[in-house]
This record gives structure tokens, C-alpha cells and sequence, in this order.
């Protein structure tokens, strides 16, 4: 009976019939089928008026997706249908019922049963619905289904497909509903950028589908697609997440030993081991190192083009102007572009008065570089000059000034002329800590790249002594591209290889020329004067060997009008560089020495040439160079400081480096006492107990609640019950009086 009772509830218990078919799906054949025929006919009434809420067809839905594996021939049009019904009637379901089949999709996707190249199409064009809980649930199961495609191996035909038809709907938003393909096209683009963040599309495809959506007539999808760009590459990774709370593995050793033995805290204690072993991996690895976005664009001068013409319409809010302008120094200073337009665009709001100058600034700086004409640059620092650098403003602003103008002669020292350079060196000594630093940060610039420009006294010792031999450096305009320096190392490659053909010989080739300098370094030889006092050690046995070829080489007359010849190093090239006074020997020797090393680099130069114009080379040449590349790019991570390498590879400027050095504003008294308030909180258990309501009692409130037998002995105690009656009543009085003076 209770069988019989049993299958007759099954038809309309969908939950336990599903129980059953997956433990035993050849016994319930029939069950399934008459199940799966009334999915059919109602079906066939649901297309007829698909905007209705059909409960029971959503649940039979639900049933059959569950055991669709089970009865693979059977369901084998069951996912087809279920899409078709979602591509011809998505924007008029009912929210419950769409979603419904929505979520029967991802579970026969999981399940195997539909492959992906169908499923992923249809759920970017489902984006359209106005149903945010809808469009998060498509959002996470697009992510994580194309992460897991393109776990192993890269799915190439899947992720070109996929690119191609976001790109589709990008050009869709310019033609179609604007409203229904935005929305559409907006979560397509933050899945393209979490894809990017998450290493699985770092491709160019993905990175130009991007930069296509700058452009697009929507806001929203522009402004999401320029934040990406100028967004840092560093970003975090999941696994950091996981590590945030690593166990103590220490004490839950500790506390095993002395606990009950149970399986959870075995377990626990296993599973704290792994995390913290994979913890200790992760750590070992070495940092990697990804390419900026834009690096990465097909054509950077018609992109820096089209979003110049964007910014000039002026149909936009202020913010998404401020965005494209930061966005188009980017690309012009990372891919040294020419966009000659920008810089007078750029002048009409440099004012202390604009909103976000400091902004302005910046992107100023950025779109700078060497290859830029000093003509066209020059009217931007003139007017930053004008409008900042005067006792008409500011000191905040005179600072920002002469930082904005610090930041764009870095990069391009011909674009301020002689004069101005030198009024603007005169705030060396202002009052004010920003506006100092920044004429004297100013000042060390040109000591470096151009110390003629500035006045005498400004110059230093070793810019003058330069000036004077003729080893300052000189500026021209387009001087240094050409040269072999985009293949940094190619000259290591060629050394290298002829070590490698001279066997026996291990680079001691030539060390005879300078018998008495001391070590070396990569920057040249360094001597030390004779008069200097020297502390030598033995090392070995051969003391002695060592003294008589010294005094040979002292015995060895020198023939008549000889000189003993002796090269000066960079070390102490210096130290007679910053001396004041030295003798005209002296300084005819240094004048040789840096006319040596001139010619010296000169011949490096010209083999650097050589081999870079008449060397080909090979995919492991090129490894070489990459990997030389890399340990440039791990040392300015690790924090090496590396001498004249001020450029930065994103030419990224921080907002703080234009503002500067700022003085802290005085606070008032209501600050002040916000922030001691501040400062107290969290601190209970430091400070005065008075007036709080737990705390300690007086020892006097202690002597009242003593056992009168422990206190009988006392002085006082004894002398009080030998009291006369005037000495009571006047006590007695006493205590009224102080009882009064309370009350009031």
C-alpha cells in the first residue's frame, strides 16, 4: 500500500522523483517521461503568452535540467529550446521565470551537457535585461566560465569569438536601442577588464576591444574604459585574499599535545598546515612583471588622435574631459608621440583658479619627452610661469609651479630658455619650504643635464670644472636616437662572445696597463695617491715575492724626459673636480684624462653601432636582452636606486609630486580637542579612575567594612570609647555641620 501510495504522489512531487532518478535512473524511465511530456505541452501553451508567471512550468524546468544526464537522448533538445525561448522572449519574461532558465542553463553548463561557444553568446546579449540581481548572476558565471576554459591551455577559439561579438556590441550601442545595447555593452567591458586583471585575456585583442569603448557615445563604457588605462598594472591577486588570516601553526601544535585527539582538530591542524606551506611557496616566486595596457595598442597615434578630437567637442562634464586629457599624456609620453595640438589646448587652463589644476599639470608633464619641440613647450612653461611663479599667489601655488615646470624640463631640457631658467632659480631661498625645494630641486636638474644655463654661482664645483675642461654635457635636439640604445645590452652580448673564444683567457687581458691602479669598478679605474697611507695584509706566503717586484719596478730607470704615466679614476677624478685649488699640472692632467674617457665612450659608442647595424640576432640574442630587461625592471621594484635613469616606464607622475612639500595647517581649538578626543580613544584602562563607576575603594571606605574584632586594638578605636560627653557632643556637632555643607 505504501508503494502504491508512493507513486501515485510522485508526479506532483518533483523534488522526491529527482532524488529517486538520480539513484536509480532506469527504474523511474517512465515516471521521467510522462514528466517530460507535460514539459512539452506546456511548453506550447508558455510560447503563447510568454509574459505570464508560469510557476509550474519554471518548476518542470528545473526537474528536468537537474536529470537531463540521466537521459541524455531523451533531453538532447531540451538546452536548445530553453535558449531559443530566452534569444525571442528575454525582455518580456517574467524576472522569476527568466531567471529560472537562466540558472537551468549554468547548471547543464556545468554539468557538460552544453558547451560554452552557445551558452556564453547568449548570456552577454541577456545583459540588455533590466534586472540587476539577473545581470550579477550572468556576470560571476561568465568570469569564472571563461577562467576555467583557459585554466590549462588557452582557448584561443573561444576567446576570439567572445572578443569579436563584445566588439559587436560596442559598434551595436552606436546604431541600435541605445538603451538596451549600453547596458549590454557596459558589463561587457568590466568583463573584459576583470579578465584582463585576472592574467586569463591579457592579449592586444582585449586590450584594443578597450580602447575601442573610449569612444563610445555612452559615459559610463568611456569612462570605465579610460579608468582602465590610466588604473596602476599592479593589481591584487586572489590568492591574497586567502592569506590574509594565516594560523598560528606554532600553538595549535601546542595546544594538540595537551588536548583530547579528535578528527576535527586533526583535521584543522592539516588543513592550517597546507595553508601555511602554500603560503611559504607563493612567497617564493618570483615577482612577475606585466606590460602596461598601453603598450599594448595597435595604433597609439590614431588612438591619441581620435580621443584629441573627442576632447575638443567639449559635449562632456568637466571630470571625463579631466580623465581624456590625463589619458592622452600617457600614450603621448609612454609611445613618444606627436601631438602638437595638445600643448596649446592644454595652456587655456593652467590657472590657479581652475578646478583640478594640479591635474592639469600633470598631464602637462606626461605628454613630454624628447622628441617634442622645445617651440612647443615652451609657451606651456611661460604661462605656468606667469600664472604660478609670482608674489601675486600663493605659496602652495609658486610651488606647484616650479614643480610642473621640474617635471616637464626632465623630460625635455631645451623647452625653457636661459633667462627664465635663472629668474625662476631665484626662489632658492624663500621662505616658504615648498617653493625652496622646488627652485633647488630646479637647480640640481641642470647641474646635471645643461649647467651653462644657470648663473655661476649656481652651478657647482663639478658642473664649473666641467664647463671649464669641456666635459659638460650638451644639449641638441633629437640627439641620442639612432645610437643602438633601444637594444640595451647588445654590447654585453659581443664581450660575451669573444671571452668565449679566447680559451685560457679570462679576462685579464690588458690588466697590465695599469699596474698601480687599485680595483676597479664598471665606472673605470680607481689610484690612490702615493702620500696616502696604506694598511696592507698579508694573505699567503708570498710576501715576500711581492716586495722584491716592488722594488724592481721603483729601481727601473726611467728614460730622459720621461714621465711615469698613471690613469686617474672616476673616484678620484671627482675628488679633484671638487677641489678648489689645484696646480696647473694637475689640471693639464685632468683635461687629458677627460678627453681620454671621451674618446674612450666615444669607441664604445661606435662598436655599440656596429654591432647593432651589422649583427643579426638570434631569438636567444633576444632572450639575452629580455632578461637584461627584467633584472632592470626587478631592481626598480625592489627599490634599487639606479643613477640617471629618471625615466619611468608608464611615465606615470603622481599628483603629489606637484604639489610638493606642503606645511601642516595650525589646527584650532576645536581640532585640537578632536583630535586629543581622538587620541583617547581605546585607552580605558590608562589615566585617572575618578568619577568612573568601577574602581578601586579608598582605604577609609576599606575601614568601615572591617570585623570590628580586627580594629578593637586600634588607638583610635580605644580613645573613642574613653571620649567625655563634651568631646562627643562636639564631635557630634561637627559631623551635622559637614552633613549640612554637603546638602548645599
Amino acid at each position: 500500500m505504501g508503494k502504491r501510495n508512493r507513486a501515485a504522489l510522485l508526479p506532483t512531487q518533483l523534488p522526491q522523483l529527482q532524488n529517486l532518478i538520480k539513484r536509480d535512473p532506469k527504474s523511474y524511465e517512465a515516471e521521467f517521461q510522462q514528466q517530460y511530456r507535460h514539459y512539452q505541452s506546456s511548453l506550447s501553451i508558455f510560447c503563447l503568452k510568454p509574459n505570464e508567471e508560469a510557476k509550474e512550468f519554471s518548476e518542470l524546468v528545473t526537474f528536468i535540467s537537474q536529470v537531463a544526464q540521466c537521459y541524455p537522448t531523451d533531453t538532447a533538445e531540451f538546452p536548445q529550446q530553453l535558449v531559443d525561448l530566452l534569444q525571442q522572449h528575454c525582455v518580456v519574461l517574467n524576472p522569476e521565470v527568466r531567471k529560472s532558465f537562466v540558472q537551468a542553463l549554468i547548471l547543464l553548463r556545468n554539468k557538460g551537457v552544453l558547451d560554452n561557444t552557445r551558452l556564453l553568446p547568449l548570456f552577454f546579449t541577456l545583459f540588455k535585461c533590466r534586472d540587476k540581481q539577473l545581470r550579477e548572476l550572468l556576470y560571476s558565471h561568465i568570469v569564472n566560465d571563461i577562467k576555467n576554459a583557459n585554466l590549462k591551455a588557452k582557448n584561443n577559439k573561444l576567446n576570439r569569438s567572445l572578443q569579436s561579438f563584445m566588439f559587436t556590441m560596442l559598434e551595436s550601442v552606436k546604431t541600435g536601442n541605445s538603451d538596451e545595447n549600453a547596458v549590454a555593452a557596459k558589463k561587457s567591458v568590466d568583463v573584459c577588464i576583470d579578465l584582463y586583471h585576472k592574467n586569463v585575456w591579457n592579449d592586444a585583442k582585449t586590450v584594443n576591444v578597450i580602447a575601442e569603448a573610449c569612444f563610445s557615445p555612452v559615459s559610463k563604457i568611456a569612462v570605465t574604459a579610460i579608468r582602465f588605462f590610466l588604473t596602476s598594472n599592479e593589481e591584487k591577486e586572489e590568492s591574497e585574499d586567502e592569506d590574509e588570516d594565516i594560523p598560528d601553526l606554532k600553538r595549535m601544535k601546542q595546544a594538540s599535545v595537551y588536548t583530547k585527539k579528535t578528527k576535527a582538530r586533526s583535521r584543522r591542524l592539516e588543513a592550517a598546515k597546507k595553508k601555511v606551506s602554500k603560503k611559504a611557496k607563493n612567497s617564493k616566486k618570483a615577482e612577475s612583471f606585466n606590460f602596461s595596457a598601453l603598450h599594448l595598442l595597435n595604433d597609439p597615434q590614431g588612438f591619441a588622435e581620435k580621443l584629441y578630437s573627442k576632447l575638443n567637442a567639449k559635449d562632456e562634464r568637466w571630470e571625463i574631459r579631466l580623465l581624456r586629457m590625463n589619458l592622452i599624456s600617457r600614450v603621448i609620453g609612454i609611445h613618444q608621440l606627436s601631438l602638437l595640438g595638445f600643448y596649446p589646448y592644454l595652456i587655456k587652463y593652467l590657472q590657479p583658479t581652475q578646478r583640478d589644476v594640479t591635474m592639469v599639470l600633470v598631464s602637462a608633464a606626461q605628454a613630454s619627452h624628447t622628441l617634442v619641440p622645445p617651440d612647443a613647450l615652451e609657451p606651456v612653461l611661460k604661462a605656468i610661469a606667469n600664472n604660478f611663479v609670482t608674489d601675486r599667489v600663493s605659496n602652495e601655488v609658486i610651488a606647484a609651479g616650479l614643480n610642473g615646470i621640474r617635471e616637464i624640463c626632465a623630460r625635455q631640457p631645451l623647452a625653457i630658455d636661459e633667462t627664465l631658467l635663472q629668474d625662476l632659480t631665484q626662489y632658492k631661498n624663500h621662505r616658504d619650504k615648498g617653493v625652496l625645494m622646488g627652485a633647488r630641486s630646479l637647480i640640481a636638474l641642470y647641474r646635471e643635464v645643461n649647467p651653462e644655463m644657470l648663473l655661476k654661482k649656481d652651478r657647482g664645483r663639478s658642473a664649473t670644472m666641467q664647463l671649464k675642461d669641456g666635459s659638460a654635457p650638451r644639449l641638441q635636439f633629437g640627439a641620442g636616437e639612432g645610437d643602438g640604445s633601444g637594444l640595451k645590452g647588445i654590447e654585453l652580448l659581443d664581450e660575451q662572445e669573444n671571452q668565449g673564444d679566447e680559451e685560457g683567457d679570462d679576462g685579464w687581458e690588458g690588466w697590465e696597463v695599469d699596474e698601480e691602479s687599485s680595483d676597479s669598478d664598471e665606472e673605470g679605474w680607481i689610484n690612490v695617491s702615493d702620500d696616502e697611507d696604506m694598511v696592507k695584509i698579508a694573505m699567503s706566503d708570498d710576501e715576500d715575492d711581492e716586495k722584491k717586484k716592488e722594488e724592481k719596478k721603483e729601481k727601473q730607470p726611467l728614460a730622459p724626459g720621461e714621465k711615469k704615466q698613471r690613469r686617474i679614476g672616476k673616484r678620484q677624478l671627482r675628488k679633484l673636480q671638487d677641489t678648489e685649488e689645484i696646480s696647473e699640472e694637475q689640471r693639464e692632467k685632468l683635461r687629458q684624462e677627460t678627453e681620454a674617457r671621451r674618446e674612450e665612450e666615444e669607441k664604445k659608442r661606435e662598436a655599440m653601432l656596429k654591432v647593432a647595424s651589422s649583427r643579426i640576432l638570434t631569438p636567444a640574442d633576444f632572450a639575452k636582452l629580455n632578461e637584461l630587461r627584467e633584472n632592470q625592471e626587478i631592481e626598480k621594484a625592489a627599490g634599487v636606486k639606479r643613477t640617471n635613469d629618471k625615466s619611468n616606464d608608464d611615465n606615470q607622475i603622481d599628483e603629489s609630486v606637484i604639489l610638493g612639500a606642503r606645511k601642516k595647517a595650525k589646527m584650532d581649538y576645536e581640532a585640537r580637542m578632536a583630535s586629543i578626543q581622538e587620541g583617547r580613544e581605546g585607552r580605558e584602562k590608562f589615566g585617572s579612575k575618578k568619577g568612573k563607576e568601577r574602581g578601586s575603594t579608598t582605604n577609609r571606605e576599606k575601614a568601615r567594612k572591617k570585623n570590628f574584632m580586627m580594629i578593637a586594638h586600634k588607638t583610635s578605636v580605644v580613645l573613642k570609647g574613653k571620649r567625655s560627653l563634651v568631646e562627643k557632643q562636639k564631635a557630634l556637632r561637627a559631623a551635622i555641620n559637614k552633613q549640612k555643607k554637603s546638602k548645599r
